[in-house]
């Protein structure tokens, strides 16, 4: 995904920190390609200079780089029986820059395992940057299609044996010179390659005129020749193109991803950030090359916080659609960029198709890391704020559920995280515009404003995922979920209860430590 602004390289001051990730080498016999000299001086870059970054604010449980800048996810993709995760990445400075493909992977979607960078930009065609795109194996190889960006945006293709060194072809995949009159080639990223009835295909974000749309290539072959096959989805009330486009199957339904730049609604609960994450459910046909949504379906949100951006999704092993997004936005401050570091993923979340609508679950393997338990059956609150004292923590998930329907019609009821004296974050319900609210307005960082996400049931229940310097709230077991980074002071780490205006009813409150290590 190309930032639309070009941002300066700053150095960084050494300091001290102890990373958690370690380099593993490749454990196969499979041919290994000869990596660019790019490609070998980021990996030097990171092994002697990781442990000069400060570790003050960085998660524990979500994936980040060791050092650097990330962005979005890439390549979200099932090979050599690990799942491997890419991503955009500037090893040389906190800030966006000259984009590389870092790569992880997992075994568990928990711990992390750090791997060689994949990908550089090492060829003529993409000397601004190896850009955002997908992964695909075909016959024993796992294939990388991205964005190749030079004077035009163009798509390239680079593949590997041993899922961890990586040969480019040639040639450009697509090259945007081609692509029909009156569409842009500065304006033509984030390939998502995928096969269908026999053929390859790759979806592309693009624009013609006013017009934004997600457009489909198709060829016999994974490496091409690839042909324009058509549009298969567009809009005119989008300010900037439909980013990183995604399409997976779920329940016999195809599930089409994108996300959009500038997007409006009359609703205030809706597109509250500059660059929005949708889905829209129906079937892509291959005949007309078209998307077709369902009936009385329409364009959804994945996230109605702060800080959620690019979802891409695999399907598991184990026939589950895992979903994983960056967890920021373009639009918030580069807050830990002189500790020599930015940006995070999101906690990875099983999809899952009921009613037309998707709900997202924290991965279940999470379970496996809660320690510690904590519980209160019940409390009862009058206009007043209650400290949790055996809640405290800044690594911990916290589950409560709230009797919307005692609310009074002014009133708000709900719980301050990452707390201290002066400072705290607040999830709450909003009686009056009937939302579930983050007000991140006091958290003690250079992060202002709040999010609302629209609920109307009677009982409101919240399961909420704290790491350091982040919050996760997954809204009556997913239906919704509100992301935001939060960067309190170190020292906030209390929890309280709280009504104000009202009489609130909690029950079923708990809190376990989560503990990776």
């Amino acid at each position: 995904m190309i930032k639309r602004k070009k941002i300066k390289k700053v150095l960084l001051p050494l300091m001290v920190f102890a990373s958690t990730l370690t380099f593993v080498s490749c454990d196969t016999n499979k041919e290994k390609y000869e990596v660019s000299d790019m490609v070998s001086n980021a990996n030097n870059y990171i092994l002697e200079n990781k442990d000069s970054i400060t570790s003050e604010y960085r998660n524990t449980y979500h994936l980040s780089a060791p050092i650097g800048w990330i962005n979005d996810p890439n390549g979200f993709s099932y090979f050599n029986s690990k799942y491997n995760l890419f991503y955009q990445y500037n090893p040389y400075s906190a800030v966006w820059g000259p984009m590389h493909w870092g790569h992880q992977t997992t075994k568990d979607f928990i711990k992390w395992d750090l791997e060689d960078v994949a990908l550089a930009p090492d060829k003529d065609y993409e000397k601004t940057g190896c850009f955002s795109g997908t992964a695909i194996e075909v016959d024993g190889k796992l294939y990388l299609a991205y964005t190749a960006a030079d004077e035009f945006q163009n798509q390239a293709l680079a593949y590997s044996n041993d899922g961890i060194t990586f040969k480019k072809l040639d040639e450009l995949l697509i090259d945007g010179k081609t692509l029909p009159a009156g569409f842009s080639n500065a304006d033509f990223r984030d390939p998502k390659i995928f096969k269908r009835d026999g053929k390859f295909y790759i979806l592309c974000g693009n624009k013609s005129t006013d017009t934004k749309q997600i457009i489909m290539f198709k060829s016999d072959k994974v490496d091409g020749p690839y042909t324009y096959a058509g549009s298969i989805y567009s809009r005119t009330d989008v300010a900037g193109i439909f980013e990183c486009p995604d399409l997976i199957e779920i329940d016999g339904k195809d599930v089409l991803i994108a996300s959009p730049q500038g997007i409006k609604d009359d609703y205030f609960y809706n597109y509250q950030n500059s660059d929005s994450c949708v889905y829209l459910i129906g079937n892509l046909s291959t005949k007309t090359n078209k998307f077709f949504k369902d009936i009385n379906v329409e364009l959804e949100e994945f996230d109605k916080g702060f800080s959620f951006y690019a979802p891409q999704t695999v399907k598991t092993t184990d026939g589950r659609n895992i979903m994983i997004a960056w967890m920021r936005n373009w639009s918030e401050p580069n807050t830990t960029m002189e500790l020599g570091w930015c940006g995070s993923m999101t906690l990875p979340r099983e999809l899952t198709l009921k009613d037309n609508h998707l709900y997202q679950a924290p991965v279940r393997e999470i379970n496996n890391y809660l320690k510690n338990k904590v519980e209160i059956k019940s409390e009862s609150l009058d206009n007043t704020t209650k400290e949790l004292d055996n809640f405290s923590g800044v690594t911990s998930k916290i589950s409560l559920e709230l009797d919307i329907a005692d609310l009074s019609s002014n009133g708000k009821a709900g719980i301050e995280i990452y707390k201290n004296t002066k400072f705290s974050t607040k999830i709450y319900y909003d009686k009056e515009k009937e939302s579930v609210v983050i007000d991140r307005t006091n958290c003690g960082s250079l992060y202002d404003g709040k999010r609302y996400c629209k609920v109307t049931s009677d009982k409101l229940k919240l399961d909420i995922f704290l790491d350091v310097n982040s919050v996760e709230v997954f809204i009556n077991g997913g239906y919704y979920t509100m992301t935001a980074n939060i960067y309190a002071p170190t020292d906030a780490k209390g929890v309280s209860l709280f009504a104000k205006d009202t009489k609130a009813n909690f029950s079923n409150l708990e809190k376990y430590d989560i503990v990776v290590r």
